[in-house]
């Protein structure tokens, strides 16, 4: 929701919501426990129903709260995103190759420009699984997109001045698998109307996209993932000035 509703707004210019915006942010901090880790689901009386349901939750909270803090300037809200991303850091996040990660890094060196910590979460973040990335047989759209940001991040971490920390990892093989992936999901992830033909209504189909290793299925939160990877990769790789 804060997502959604930051993106609305840095588009539309209308603040209509920032009060609902500043009151999930306000929620926020009743997840966080004294060690830092996020607690991922509450009750409506905010007892714990869930500690822990899927890595995504951290990456996903930082790179929320950092859109809204380039909207609000509010220290509050860069506090509460730099707490996450030290305990992201502290706890070796970068082992999970999570997309939400690298989206949450990319929009937190906006904020902190020179948090070379951040950059090797960020880098070893995607690095450690690019070989799975470029031999993943299937349809997989969150790769599209961990490599998307990747790209971007490397990009900033260039110009702030901090190539050395990229100096043990090969860019140019980073760029290939990019192409490959993107690619990739087009040929063997969306509804062509070579594909779409076969179905019962090709008409509703064409322009869809679908998980082949799962029995061709098309659920919301896939086309929303393949989307964002190829309209991430559509704009940096060819509508950049």
């Amino acid at each position: 929701m804060m997502l959604t509703l930051s993106k609305y707004q840095d588009v539309t210019k209308d603040d209509t919501f920032m009060p609902v915006l500043m009151k999930a942010f306000k929620g926020v901090p009743f997840f966080r426990q004294s060690s830092g880790k996020l607690i991922h689901v509450l009750n409506p009386d905010l007892t714990v129903k869930a500690a822990y349901r899927i890595i995504y939750y951290e990456g996903e909270v930082a790179f929320a709260l950092s859109r809204l803090y380039e909207l609000t300037h509010d220290q509050a809200v860069m506090d509460l995103v730099k707490q996450i991303l030290d305990y992201m850091v502290a706890n070796d996040y970068g082992k999970y190759h999570d997309h939400w990660i690298s989206y949450a890094i990319n929009e937190a060196l906006l904020v902190f420009p020179d948090n070379r910590e951040y950059m090797k979460l960020g880098l070893k973040n995607v690095f450690i699984h690019l070989k799975f990335i470029e031999e993943r047989d299937t349809t997989y759209p969150t790769l599209l997109e961990l490599v998307d940001a990747a790209v971007k991040m490397t990009d900033m971490i260039k110009r702030s001045g901090n190539e050395d920390l990229m100096a043990p990892y090969d860019l140019v093989r980073l760029r290939q698998v990019l192409r490959y992936r993107a690619l990739y999901e087009i040929t063997t992830g969306s509804f062509l109307p070579e594909i779409a033909m076969y179905l019962y209504n090709p008409q509703k189909f064409i322009g869809g996209f679908y998980a082949r290793h799962d029995s061709f299925r098309t659920r919301i939160d896939d086309c929303e993932h393949f989307l964002s990877g190829l309209i991430n990769y559509y704009n940096y790789t060819y509508r950049q000035a």
